[in-house]
């Protein structure tokens, strides 16, 4: 099982973006079993297409890219206790880099045991502890 990122996402749905390539062996390998299933929350989600969106300013993509992840991923939503662990995480940060939902990726693959991690973010590489694809 590997948690994607919304910058694996974004870089694979963006051909423009300097990770495009990057992102797309990523998927492929996903798409080839060698992680087995891929997890992402629903704030990943809403990160993703909003971010698609904003960048490309493409509707069609973003919800084509919607659409695939809701056929695809295993979708965790956020519970209250998740969204607690998290908060605490963001507040009690040191270096202030990682985002909300960066600390939400973070305590749903300690609550779910997850070991592996697809991200672009260097922040959340260092700060993750996890096996880190990229």
């Amino acid at each position: 099982m590997i948690f994607l990122d919304s910058s694996i996402l974004i870089a694979h749905a963006n051909k423009r973006d300097q990770a495009h390539n990057s992102a797309i062996t990523i998927v492929k390998e996903i798409d080839e079993d060698k992680y087995g299933s891929y997890v992402i929350t629903d704030y990943v989600f809403d990160e993703t297409l909003t971010t698609i969106l904003s960048q490309t300013r493409d509707l069609q993509l973003a919800v084509e890219t919607g659409k695939r992840l809701l056929e695809s991923a295993v979708l965790i939503h956020t519970d209250p206790k998740i969204f607690s662990n998290a908060f605490d995480r963001f507040r009690k940060q040191g270096k202030h880099d990682l985002s909300f939902t960066d600390c939400s990726i973070l305590e749903v693959c300690k609550a779910n045991g997850i070991t592996r991690l697809a991200t672009f973010d260097n922040a959340l590489k260092e700060e993750s502890g996890l096996d880190i694809v990229d």
